[in-house]
């Protein structure tokens, strides 16, 4: 449940207050010291996204006034109302930006966790251990930019799209450069230090690599959609891209031009299933036609979005081809 504060200027209190009675909205009011009225009112989650568009389209939020949201932990109440508000199985496009923005841009704090991620990928490689794999998939945050640009395609604003691409991009560079450093490094002090079966299965990408991006991604598009945390169904997705990215700089400090290659080929392919995958679970749950702004950006927005899914899926089956080609032949 969500508690929603709605602060409305003096002049436009009668137009929202009829707008809840024809929804059979109750909220209790406050006046605020400059004559504006300040409306609270308590909401499923499922009726979130409708009512924040609902209250955008009447200028709330864009033109006038402001509108904040407070997740609850638990609220009781002995009576209980029924709306006229449609339910929605998404969140608000805003409300999913707010949830995945913080941690999906490039700040001090994600190239550290990113460098960081990229070590310890790096050496779980190098000694065999899975478990030091596992610990770099948990604090890789390569979810968020993700996430970042599938809805960034969605939003009117561009900004949002480059953003995430950015971060994403920076993201995968830099686990490989860190990772490159670590192999030279490793060379140096331990000049016996042999390539290892995790390496070689990263070496060697198979179908069910591909498979297992595709089905981590589905799972975090439902999640980002419905506005949920992405902490767990992150580690799956830092499966899919931190070790094949740190294995590429290892094999490339090894002088393993194949082996990286190779290691390439599966890590593009993860980022486009991922990206697509996400993207059509979004225009599945139809959060263009959900954000809150007109009909003609909202079909804007959809058609960008088909777009560029219909983009990143070609080349998906490209290199996909071009995976099951290799693999044929060898």
């Amino acid at each position: 449940m969500k508690e929603i504060h709605i602060e409305i200027p003096s002049n436009q209190i009668e137009v929202i207050e009829d707008y809840f009675k024809s929804t059979n909205l109750k909220p209790s009011g406050m006046d605020l010291y400059d004559g504006s009225r300040l409306f609270i009112l308590r909401v499923e989650d499922h009726v979130t996204n409708n009512l924040l568009h609902e209250l955008k389209a009447r200028g709330v939020g864009t033109v006038f006034g402001s509108i904040s949201i407070v997740q609850l932990s638990l609220h009781l109440d002995s009576l209980i109302t029924e709306n006229k508000i449609q339910k929605s199985a998404a969140a608000n496009l805003e409300e999913i930006l707010a949830n995945i923005e913080e941690t999906a841009v490039v700040s001090s704090t994600y190239i550290i966790l990113i460098l960081l991620s990229g070590a310890l990928a790096a050496f779980g490689l190098l000694s065999d251990s899975i478990v030091i794999i596992i610990g770099s998939m948990i604090v890789a945050p390569l979810m968020g930019p993700i996430a970042l640009t599938s809805i960034g395609v969605l939003m009117p604003q561009r900004g949002v799209f480059q953003k995430g691409l950015s971060a994403e991009g920076l993201g995968i560079f830099l686990t490989i450069g860190i990772a490159y450093l670590v192999g030279i490094v490793v060379e140096i002090v331990d000049p016996d230090q042999q390539i290892t079966d995790q390496m070689l299965i990263r070496s060697n990408p198979v179908y069910l690599d591909v498979v297992f991006a595709v089905i981590s991604a589905v799972a975090a598009g439902v999640i980002i959609a419905k506005g949920q945390s992405l902490s767990i169904v992150g580690v799956a997705i830092a499966a899919s891209l931190a070790p094949p990215a740190a294995n590429i700089g290892l094999m490339l400090s090894f002088g393993e031009m194949g082996f990286a290659e190779n290691s390439a080929i599966l890590l593009v392919i993860n980022v486009l299933a991922i990206n697509a995958s996400c993207s059509i679970i979004f225009i599945m749950y139809r959060l263009p036609s959900k954000a809150g702004i007109s009909k003609r950006r909202a079909t804007r927005a959809q058609k960008m979005s088909q777009r560029f899914t219909t983009i990143v899926i070609l080349a998906f089956i490209i290199f996909s081809a071009f995976l099951i080609t290799q693999r044929g032949q060898t």
